[in-house]
């Protein structure tokens, strides 16, 4: 039979330290480091919209949400909340064309919107401003008398 010698392990320098990559940093330090950006990115920010809705200061609430969140999410609550509405506006800041946001697959990061982790000191908070108008109520569909 052959002779069983240890494979891989660190190799050590003529004065035992451990290997060290090019810029002179010992290469575990580098690694970790790597690792903690990667924890970092993969970990979900969240933030809060305060929501506003124009010109009637009682229906305003405040959504906690991942900031991967797509726009059509937001519009989907909006609906459930209002029930039937048409020309849903939201804009972001400040209510103002320049403001809007348009795109409905676009996640909150994709329009601008950073977050922070759920555990942070102090949250991140966005305000968006959203108008609507209501569905036709006289819809003939809506009047049929079920018997």
């Amino acid at each position: 039979m052959g002779k069983k010698g240890k494979k891989g392990g660190k190799k050590k320098s003529s004065d035992g330290a451990a290997a060290e990559s090019s810029d002179g940093k010992p290469a575990f330090n580098v690694m970790t480091q790597i690792r903690e950006q990667a924890e970092k990115a993969e970990q979900d920010n969240f933030v809060t919209l305060k929501m506003n809705l124009m010109n009637w200061d009682f229906m305003n609430f405040d959504m906690k949400l991942k900031t991967t969140t797509h726009l059509f999410t937001i519009k989907e609550e909006l609906t459930r909340r209002h029930g039937l509405i048409k020309n849903l506006v939201i804009c972001k800041d400040s209510y103002a064309e320049r403001n809007e946001l348009r795109d409905d697959i676009a996640t909150l990061e994709d329009l601008g919107i950073t977050g922070a982790p759920e555990d942070a000191p102090e949250p991140v908070e966005v305000a968006i401003f959203y108008e609507f108008k209501p569905c036709d109520h006289d819809d003939p569909l809506l009047l049929v008398w079920k018997s």
